[in-house]
């Protein structure tokens, strides 16, 4: 596979590798740059940014059962001879930090919504706390503006984000990242805007409240880092 250049099907093999880091920093640059310019690929990565939380919060389930839930090892069995290896990792991070077909990476989201879905019956009411933010245009953007509105869960916070204002584009694909007082960034997903500039989406990070007080939008461009298009605080 050539990475500088990923059709669709070669970068959604990858996508479950990209969102968990694991890729080699090549195929990384290859995966963004494609995300740049594919819309359909940028709403599948979108969807598997949800994979670092669901981890995260089915590692309870996890511990309980020494075997993968049997709806997962189906999927992957279909696919995959099943192998065996060191348990440093968890078995759903060896899964998906390999490159595997999109349907298979789909099935194991499944899986992973329904974990966080039973960790999730136990948490308390602290997880319905809700917070705002408001994000201003940063130049070529100036005019633009947006407002977010973020609840918590057991896996990290979604996001309700509205924006007006950015580059009505046709390639333009932009991404959302959650910032921390030391810079660490965690992203919250992509999106696009329509020909008005205007985006009302729902996002998921693995980020939590109160980790972070900053949010910021980028401009994925198709080599390097994105540009920073907004920038807000969340209120809490």
């Amino acid at each position: 596979m050539s990475h500088s250049t990923l059709a669709c099907e070669e970068c959604r093999v990858l996508l479950g590798g990209y969102v968990l880091g694991s890729l080699e920093p090549d195929e990384a640059d290859a995966v963004r740059a494609h995300l740049a310019t594919c819309t359909a690929c940028a709403r599948q990565h979108a969807e598997f940014a949800v994979m670092p939380a669901l981890l995260d919060t089915a590692v309870g389930v996890e511990a309980e059962a020494a075997e993968p839930p049997a709806a997962l090892e189906e999927a992957v069995l279909h696919g995959f001879a099943r192998e065996r290896r060191p348990r440093e990792r968890s078995w759903l991070r060896r899964l998906l930090v390999r490159p595997i077909p999109v349907a298979v990476a789909a099935a194991a989201v499944a899986v992973l919504v329904t974990l966080a879905i039973t960790a999730g019956l136990g948490g308390t009411a602290s997880e319905s706390h809700a917070y705002t933010a408001s994000l201003h245009g940063l130049p070529p953007a100036s005019t633009a503006r947006a407002s977010a509105k973020l609840a918590s869960f057991s896996g990290g916070t979604r996001v309700r984000l509205t924006v007006n204002g950015l580059t009505p584009a046709p390639d333009a694909v932009y991404e959302m990242w959650c910032i921390r007082d030391d810079g660490t960034r965690m992203s919250a997903g992509t999106f696009s805007v329509d020909r008005s500039g205007h985006a009302d989406v729902r996002l998921t990070t693995g980020a939590r409240l109160g980790d972070y007080h900053r949010l910021s939008i980028e401009r994925l461009a198709q080599r390097g880092p994105g540009r920073r298009v907004m920038a807000g605080t969340v209120e809490y």
